[in-house]
C-alpha cells in the first residue's frame, strides 16, 4: 500500500472514531493498529508479566494513590513516550497522529498523552468509574486498545460504557479494537474473564 493510501485510511479511522463520539458519546475502530503490531504489543505485556515488572494498579492520581482490589484488580506498566521498542513506537506514532487530527479538525488543544499496559488476570475487574480525577482536570479523552488474540464471547471481559441518557453499551475486547470517549463524562466498567488474562493499553489525552 502506498503512503498516500495509508494516510487516507488512517484519516478515515480517525473520522470514524470522532463521528462515533459525536453521535454516540464514544468512538470505536476495529483495526486501529494491524495484527502484527497487536501481537508485538501483546508479547510485550506478557513478557512484562512473566518478568514481574507489572505492578498492581491504584486508584486516584500520583499524590493520592491507593490500592483497592475490591474496585480494580489490573496490573499495569507505563509506556515510555521515548520507547525504543518497535511496536510501542508504532502505537505511539499512531496515537500522536490521531491527536494531531483531533486538534486540527475539532480544535481540542491536546498537548500530551500517557499510556499504560493493563493486564487483568482471570476473575479480576474494574468497577464502574470515570477517568477524571476530582482534583486534577487534565485528562480530556480516554483511549483503550485491546490486545487479545481470538477473543470469544464465552471469554467475557466486556468493557461496558454507560453514556448519560442512553442504553449501556457492551464492547468485546477484540485485539486491535480501539475505543475513544470523554474522560470526565463516560462512566465505564471492565468485567472479569473467567477463562484467561485480558490485555489492553489504556491512554489519556491531556490538555
Amino acid at each position: 500500500m502506498d503512503k498516500g493510501q495509508e494516510e487516507k485510511d488512517e484519516q478515515n479511522q480517525f473520522e470514524e472514531m470522532i463521528q462515533g463520539l459525536i453521535d454516540n458519546k464514544y468512538g470505536c475502530s476495529n483495526d486501529f493498529v494491524n495484527a502484527t503490531t497487536v501481537t508485538g504489543l501483546r508479547e510485550n505485556i506478557k513478557h512484562a508479566d512473566q518478568s514481574g515488572v507489572l505492578k498492581a494498579a491504584g486508584i486516584g492520581n500520583q499524590k493520592n494513590l491507593i490500592q483497592n482490589s475490591q474496585i480494580r484488580g489490573d496490573k499495569i506498566k507505563w509506556i515510555d513516550d521515548k520507547s525504543l521498542n518497535q511496536f510501542e513506537q508504532i502505537y505511539l506514532k499512531k496515537v500522536g497522529n490521531f491527536i494531531a487530527h483531533l486538534n486540527k479538525t475539532c480544535f481540542t488543544s491536546i498537548k500530551s498523552f500517557d499510556s499504560h499496559y493493563a493486564n487483568y488476570e482471570p476473575n479480576s475487574f474494574y468497577k464502574r468509574h470515570v477517568d477524571q480525577f476530582k482534583n486534577e482536570k487534565g485528562r480530556k479523552y480516554s483511549l483503550v486498545l485491546f490486545l487479545n488474540q481470538d477473543w470469544q464471547k464465552a471469554d467475557g471481559g466486556l468493557l461496558s460504557l454507560y453514556p448519560e441518557g442512553a442504553p449501556q453499551r457492551d464492547i468485546s475486547p477484540i485485539g486491535g479494537r480501539m475505543v475513544f470517549f470523554k474522560s470526565d463524562e463516560m462512566e465505564h466498567e471492565v468485567h472479569p474473564s473467567s477463562t484467561r488474562d485480558r490485555r489492553s493499553i489504556a491512554a489519556w489525552l491531556k490538555d
